[in-house]
C-alpha cells in the first residue's frame, strides 16, 4: 500500500515540476526558484516598511534617524535620502546642512554622492518651477523684485556640493548653469551672491576648459560691474563744500576709478566674452551664452560710454588753482576723446560686439548712436565747429 502510495506521489510531482517547467520566464516559481522570489518579495515588503517609517519619522521631524533608516534601503539608499534632504526647507542654515551629510557618512552612505543627488534634483525641482530662459530679454535698468522662494532655493543648492573639496567639480558644473539661468533672466545681484558663495578653490579647476573659461568670464563680469559701482559711488562723494586739497584727491581717485573702469571694459569687450562654441548652435547652453551677450555688451557699453561722458559734469567749474584746472581739463577732454575712440573697437568684426546689439528686445544701436552724438556735441562746447577736434586733441 505504502510503495503505491509513494509511487502515486512521484508521478503526482513529475506532472507538476513538467507543468511548472512549461510556464518558463513568465512564472519563476520553479522547485529551487522559490529561495530568489522569497528575497524579492521579503525585500520589497521591508522597503515599503522602510518608506513608511521614514515617511513617519519626516513628518515628525526626527532627522536624526533619517539616514539610519535610509541607508538600510540597499540601492535605492542615497537616491532616498537626497529626496529627503531636497524636502528641507529655507530655514535650514548651512551648518544643519553639512550636518546631514555627515549623518550620511556614520550611516555608511557615499556621501559625495548624496550631496550630488541632493543638489542635482534640487536644481531640476527649481528648474521646473521657473520660467524657461526664452521670449524677450530683461530689462536690467529697472527695479529688481526681491527673490522668489524657489530663486533662492535655486541659489542654495550650491551649498550641497561646495560643503567638500571632493565635489568641488560638480559645484563648477553647476554654478555655471545657474549663473547662465540668473543673469540670462536678468538677475544680477542673485548671480553676484551666487558667485560670492564659491570657493575660490573653484578658480583653479581648470578642466574641462570650455567650462573654466566660461567661470572666469562670469568673475571677470562682476569686477566690471563692481567697478561700475565704484565710479558711481565715487562720484556721489563730490561735495561743494570741499576745500582745495580734498577736491584735488577726490577727482584723482575719479579719475583713477573711471580709467581703470574703462581699461577692465575694453578687456571684457576684445576677449570673446560668454562667446559660445559655433559648431553647436542649437546647443541649449550656447543659446544661454548668446542670451547673456545680448543682455550684456550693449549695456556694459552704454554704461562705460555715460561714465565717460558724464564725468565732465561732476567738474568743478574754472578755479584758479593750476592742479585742478588740469585736472579738470585732463578729465572733461580726454573721457570725451576715449568715449568717441571706443566707436572703432564696437565696429571692429573681430570681437562682433555690433552684432550684440541687433536683438528686438534689446538695447539699441541707435540708443548707443545717439549717445555718441551727445559726445561729439559736447565737444564743441568750448568753441569750434570740427566734430574732430576732440579725438585729434
Amino acid at each position: 500500500m505504502e510503495d503505491a502510495d509513494e509511487k502515486e506521489e512521484e508521478e503526482w510531482e513529475k506532472e507538476a515540476t513538467a507543468a511548472l517547467e512549461t510556464l518558463g520566464g513568465s512564472q519563476p516559481i520553479i522547485l529551487d526558484r522559490t529561495n530568489p522570489l522569497l528575497d524579492t518579495f521579503a525585500n520589497g515588503l521591508r522597503d515599503v516598511i522602510l518608506e513608511a517609517y521614514l515617511q513617519v519619522l519626516e513628518a515628525a521631524g526626527q532627522r536624526e534617524l533619517i539616514a539610519m533608516y535610509a541607508s538600510a534601503l540597499g540601492d535605492n539608499a542615497v537616491e532616498r535620502y537626497a529626496m529627503f534632504l531636497t524636502s528641507l526647507d529655507l530655514l535650514t542654515d548651512i551648518k544643519e546642512r553639512k550636518l546631514a551629510l555627515t549623518r550620511a557618512r556614520e550611516h555608511g552612505l557615499d556621501v559625495d554622492r548624496v550631496a550630488i543627488v541632493t543638489a542635482e534634483r534640487t536644481i531640476e525641482k527649481c528648474f521646473d518651477l521657473l520660467p524657461q530662459l526664452k521670449g524677450p530679454l530683461p530689462s536690467i535698468i529697472t527695479l529688481q523684485n526681491p527673490p522668489s522662494e524657489v530663486e533662492t532655493l535655486l541659489l542654495r543648492s550650491i551649498e550641497w556640493t561646495t560643503c567638500m573639496e571632493a565635489t568641488y567639480d560638480t559645484a563648477l558644473e553647476q554654478a555655471t548653469v545657474i549663473l547662465r539661468y540668473f543673469l540670462g533672466s536678468g538677475r544680477v545681484a542673485l548671480a553676484k551672491g551666487l558667485l560670492d558663495m564659491l570657493p575660490h578653490e573653484l578658480a583653479s579647476i581648470d578642466e574641462p576648459e570650455e567650462r573654466a573659461t566660461e567661470y572666469l568670464h562670469y568673475r571677470q563680469f562682476f569686477n566690471v560691474w563692481g567697478l561700475l559701482d565704484r565710479v558711481v559711488e565715487c562720484r556721489s562723494l563730490e561735495a561743494s563744500l570741499m576745500n582745495k586739497d580734498t577736491r584735488i584727491g577726490w577727482l584723482k581717485d575719479y579719475k583713477g576709478l573711471i580709467d581703470q573702469a574703462y581699461e577692465s571694459i575694453v578687456k571684457l569687450l576684445t576677449s570673446d566674452w560668454m562667446l559660445p562654441d559655433q559648431r553647436n548652435p542649437a546647443d541649449h547652453r550656447h543659446l544661454e551664452m548668446l542670451r547673456i551677450r545680448q543682455i550684456y555688451i550693449p549695456e556694459l557699453i552704454l554704461r562705460v560710454h555715460v561714465m565717460l561722458y558724464s564725468s565732465r559734469d561732476h567738474i568743478p567749474g574754472f578755479d584758479p588753482t593750476f592742479v585742478l584746472r588740469a585736472l579738470r581739463l585732463t578729465i572733461h577732454c580726454s573721457n570725451l576723446k576715449v568715449a568717441l575712440e571706443l566707436v572703432n573697437i564696437i565696429g571692429d568684426s573681430r570681437y562682433k560686439l555690433y552684432d550684440d546689439f541687433l536683438h528686438p528686445d534689446g538695447r539699441r544701436l541707435a540708443e548707443y548712436l545717439g549717445a555718441v552724438r551727445r559726445v561729439v556735441l559736447a565737444g564743441l562746447e568750448n568753441g569750434g565747429s570740427d566734430p574732430f577736434r576732440v579725438v585729434s586733441s
